[in-house]
């Protein structure tokens, strides 16, 4: 997959109907290239302009230390701001308040963010169903995912009943998503931890949930004594899986109107596109 600058997003694939892919940066950090959360706002936000019919667009990133509230507030869930670097220097840690899902939540090199900028309604089933799309669906499709990415490097992951994102066990995890929807454009996304320093976490309560710790690809691979794969084959895998499930319906099929939406207008129950609330579960 070649790295595109975030004015030209290269194709996923050959596959005409998969979102295109950036990897937008302005700061670098230890041989990484960074980008700082606001300048990420606000290329969400220039990519929720757009009019509809423009490509799909995925992001990938990894951030500075920052720390995010989403809709749930969560404050009281942040213990300090305080993160000594490699250097041994301590940095204040940036906290934004953000239009997603879900409660506190912590960024950091090492950390695989990708932000799915997609028409929820021109998506291939289920996120696409309904006349304003499914976001529930789409959250599920990013937990499936991540769970895909894992499995394929060889290590095993599961989902937590009542809780969104993707765990290792009941009190381990792994992965967090929370997003919302504007004018039809899905924005935030899911941040997976692939080798972060995992004490940028101690200074919040992670979904401010109370006894759930942050784990990483790095810390389970070793802990079973296996070496942790590339970043490369970490990021591969998840845009492979995430391309899949965030596929573009044809011109053919866009065209033709379906039997959900058909149902759903006879009904009287399109609900107008600032009523969808964003779906909790950042963390």
């Amino acid at each position: 997959m070649a790295r595109a600058e975030a004015d030209e997003p290269a194709p996923a694939t050959a596959w005409p109907g998969d979102p295109l892919l950036c990897w937008p940066s302005d700061e670098a950090h230890y041989g990484r290239r960074l980008l700082s959360y606001a300048a990420g706002l606000r290329l969400m936000q220039r990519l929720c302009d757009r009019p509809p019919s423009a490509p799909d667009v995925l992001m990938v990133v990894e951030h500075p230390p920052t720390i995010t509230l989403g809709r749930r507030g969560g404050a009281a869930n942040i213990h300090g701001r305080l993160l000594h670097g490699a250097d041994g220097e301590a940095r204040q840690v940036a906290v934004h308040e953000v239009a997603r899902g879900g409660d506190v939540t912590w960024h950091g090199p090492g950390q695989l963010v990708v932000y799915p900028i997609v028409q929820l309604t021109r998506l291939q089933g289920p996120i696409g169903r309904g006349p304003l799309g499914d976001l529930p669906a789409l959250v599920r499709g990013l937990e499936e995912a991540i769970i895909e990415a894992c499995t394929m490097i060889g290590l095993v992951t599961c989902l937590r009943a009542g809780f969104s994102g993707v765990w290792i066990d009941e009190r381990t995890k792994l992965a967090s998503i929370g997003v919302g929807v504007q004018r039809g454009w899905s924005l935030h996304g899911l941040a997976l931890n692939v080798e972060p320093r995992l004490e940028g976490f101690d200074l919040i309560t992670p979904c401010g949930l109370q006894g759930v710790q942050m784990s990483s690809i790095r810390r389970e691979f070793e802990r079973t004594g296996r070496g942790p794969p590339p970043w490369s084959v970490v990021e591969s895998a998840l845009l492979t899986a995430l391309c899949r499930r965030l596929r573009r319906r044809s011109a053919e099929e866009l065209a033709a109107p379906r039997e959900d939406e058909t149902t759903a207008e006879m009904a009287g129950e399109v609900a107008l596109p600032d009523q969808v609330a964003p779906v909790s579960g950042a963390g």
